[in-house]
């Protein structure tokens, strides 16, 4: 972690704990109903609490998973099986191990809140990109847009006469723009906040927060190619990893990528969800379901990437694992369109997980100038994946032990090496 991106979190981390606060005196007033303020508060509570854990493990001197985008999405992922059949997205629960090679991500549904995202997506350093010489101190200026923020989240008709406050000393300043918008939005005024982004995009196009709230008002439109744009050009912008994990953790990208599904494999992702009864816990079964139904799917249709794809992630279960079967099916998959991104990083995953990093790393460096894939919010994405196995790598070295390995046992019926015992888990350190 940088000093810049260490300063990031220790602003955030303030401004969280001060919005609790705030949030604890309005509701004690009675400003604010209850329903708002729980929601409220387990938003800021879990974010705080993660913000709270990359601190202290950075000061631990720890390096794996506290840097790992997906470990805010884990305090979250626990809710029971019952629930899966009643939303439209899912969301996977990451589990990681002490070994150089990690578990299976275990998928369950978690619903998509676009008012989430409102407040806690800034970028804290974009408090001075177009502010157009604001009067009093760049601290002042922060203040008054931090303050507007809060207002927003809360009441976010309270929050637009803030910003325009803002706005009419500094009517370029890019934060400004993008949260007004973001507050129009969730006051069903779309068409008002979309005139708002657009005027972001115009004048600085690699201003990252204003291509996420594009992204969610794109998908809430059901326009989920244009949603998946916007993704990439947040990706493509440098977005500070505050901002990433917070967006990640909000399941955005796992919206987008179920509603670019063909209908038919996303009804077996839902057939699936609904298999589950209530109280019980995500196992085995729920991808058991998926691929029983993904094999009828492409039974009918036996060219179908999306099913493909989704039958090669049901065969890596956390109790049951066929990398070979899945490989196959990927395999295919890229013989039927080479450029197929999710198959691509899936594949490369399963061969770091078989540790065969020269094939994982061929395989990321196929994905260089394609579009992100979209599976990236389930597996982890490219760059986590490489890190990942560089880690491992590095670990396999360390553990090396001094003396000459003993030579390769080639006993075996027709004179074959014996393979080591394959570890069934896809690495996952940046999915979940």
């Amino acid at each position: 972690m940088t000093p810049d991106d260490r300063e990031l979190l220790e602003e955030e981390r303030d401004h969280l704990l001060s919005s609790l606060e705030d949030l604890e005196n309005e509701f004690s007033v009675g400003d604010m109903d209850e329903q708002d303020y729980l929601t409220l508060k387990e938003e800021y509570t879990l974010r705080a609490a993660q913000v709270l854990r990359d601190l202290n493990s950075q000061t631990a001197g720890s390096v794996g998973t506290a840097r790992s985008v997906g470990t805010a999405r884990t305090a979250r992922s626990t809710q029971t099986a019952g629930n899966l059949g009643k939303s439209d997205a899912l969301r996977p629960q990451q589990r990681l191990s002490t070994s150089p090679k990690w578990r299976t991500a275990a998928v369950v549904v978690g619903v998509l809140g676009f008012a989430a995202l409102a407040g806690v997506l800034v970028a804290r350093g974009s408090g001075q990109r177009g502010d157009n010489a604001i009067t009093g101190s760049t601290g002042t200026f922060r203040e008054k847009l931090v303050t507007c923020q809060t207002t927003s989240f809360q009441k976010p008709a309270a929050g637009i006469e803030c910003y325009d406050k803002i706005l009419s000393s500094a009517p370029e300043n890019l934060e400004a723009l993008t949260y007004q918008g973001w507050a129009y939005v969730r006051l069903e005024q779309p068409k008002k906040g979309t005139e708002n982004f657009n005027k972001v995009v115009a004048l600085d196009p690699s201003y990252p927060d204003v291509r996420v709230f594009r992204a969610s008002v794109a998908a809430a439109a059901q326009e989920y190619q244009t949603a998946a744009d916007e993704l990439e050009l947040f990706y493509a912008s440098s977005p500070s990893p505050a901002a990433v994990q917070v967006l990640q953790s909000q399941g955005l990208e796992r919206k987008i990528f179920f509603g670019l599904l063909d209908p038919q494999t996303r009804g077996c992702w839902q057939q699936a969800a609904q298999s589950q009864t209530e109280g019980e816990q995500f196992n085995q079964k729920f991808l058991d379901t998926l691929g029983a139904c993904l094999g009828t799917t492409l039974g009918s249709n036996p060219q179908n990437l999306d099913a493909l794809v989704s039958l090669a992630l049901s065969k890596v279960g956390p109790e049951l694992a066929d990398l070979g079967a899945a490989t196959e099916l990927l395999n295919t998959a890229l013989l039927i369109d080479p450029a197929f991104a999710d198959a691509i990083l899936l594949r490369a995953s399963l061969a770091a997980a078989d540790s065969r990093f020269a094939d994982a790393q061929a395989g990321l460096s196929t994905l260089q100038g394609l579009p992100r894939p979209k599976i990236s919010f389930l597996i982890g994405d490219p760059k986590t994946l490489a890190d990942s196995i560089t880690e491992a790598q590095r670990s396999a070295a360390t553990d090396a032990p001094d003396s000459p390995a003993a030579p390769p046992d080639t006993a075996g019926e027709l004179g074959t090496t014996t393979l080591p015992t394959v570890d069934s888990r896809i690495p996952n350190p940046g999915g979940g």
